[in-house]
């Protein structure tokens, strides 16, 4: 009698923590580590682009039931946007958010989203980056083992300096730090500036010195980084509605299970339709702000801007397809 109980017993054990077990299969077991994928950026804390890399972590942590965690190096802890993007291609690093123009070193034909005036509203950009248009421009980067999994908003960018800029005329001379683009440095030449490709962390102190006298920026960057301390002037001429992809190593995002990269890619969407709303937000309170700290304003007219900048289409006749393709969206 007394065996048929210890027998009893410890089956009633065994059926309760098979219940358990297979209650809780979704759940990585305590101990059990859950797959992190790293993500780097190059900006503070405060930053959208670091709460909307929190925003994709926490998402994709509960779309998975805690099966895939992501953890976010900012402030450039882990290299500037080159390095990060390198290191992602190498399978080094998991994820990192770099503006679009670090894309041309991998694909010079995603320099056609760097063209100036190529976007005419934040709504006409998504349409583009979020449908088959953007897709077709991105997917030549899965062969350089980078992955477009979504594009957050990078800002929008005007000309600011440290001298008055009203119109193209006054770019003639001007010493114009730009982002490593080929793009970017073929029109500022166009517009007749002494172009310098900098990298962004560097740009406090070349203001500051003298060894640049503007550069392109949207007022988040201008704020978070302090640059309004040594550059008083913003020419309003929207040149550019500027992207931050999120890429991914190819390799790594193909690893996953079909289930995990569905969800990878619906959390990534998600966080990014929401950091653009946020920075959208965070650019008027960041444009008040740097109008109450000192910073001068200059309405331009963009038609004046756009005419200087347009033999920048006729310079890139193999990408009038892809451009054709923007433009109808725009309707």
């Amino acid at each position: 009698m007394k065996v048929y109980r210890v027998v009893s017993r410890v089956v009633s054990v065994f059926l309760f923590l098979s219940v358990l077990m297979a209650a809780f299969s979704f759940v990585p077991l305590a101990g059990e580590a859950a797959t992190k994928l790293r993500i780097g950026h190059e900006m503070p804390e405060n930053h959208p682009y670091h709460i909307g890399s929190v925003k994709f972590g926490d998402i994709l942590k509960q779309k998975t039931g805690g099966r895939i965690e992501v953890v976010v190096y900012p402030n450039g802890q882990l290299g500037n946007q080159k390095q990060l993007a390198e290191m992602v291609a190498a399978g080094q690093l998991d994820l990192c958010l770099v503006w679009q123009g670090i894309m041309e070193s991998y694909d010079k034909n995603t320099g056609v989203v760097s063209l100036p005036f190529i976007f005419d509203s934040w709504k006409h950009t998504w349409k583009v980056v979020d449908g088959p248009v953007g897709q077709e421009i991105f997917k030549p980067l899965e062969a350089k083992n980078l992955k477009v999994v979504t594009v957050f908003n990078n800002g929008l960018y005007n000309v600011v300096s440290r001298v008055p800029v009203k119109t193209p005329a006054d770019m003639k001379g001007i010493k114009l730090r730009v982002q490593p683009s080929a793009v970017f440095v073929e029109t500022g030449q166009m517009l007749g500036a002494v172009v310098t490709p900098m990298a962004f962390g560097e740009v406090y102190s070349a203001l500051q010195l003298g060894a640049i006298d503007a550069g392109i920026f949207g007022p988040i960057n201008v704020r978070k980084s302090k640059h309004y301390e040594v550059a008083k002037y913003t020419c309003q001429n929207e040149i550019s509605f500027l992207l931050e992809p999120m890429l991914m190593n190819t390799k790594a995002f193909y690893a996953l299970s079909k289930e995990d990269q569905k969800a990878l890619l619906d959390a990534a969407h998600e966080a990014a339709v929401w950091q653009r709303k946020f920075a959208e937000e965070e650019e008027i309170k960041d444009t008040v702000f740097l109008k109450a700290n000192g910073m001068q304003y200059y309405k331009a007219d963009k038609n004046q801007w756009r005419a200087a900048t347009m033999p920048m289409y006729d310079k890139h006749p193999e990408w009038k397809a892809a451009v054709q393709k923007i433009n109808a969206l725009k309707k």
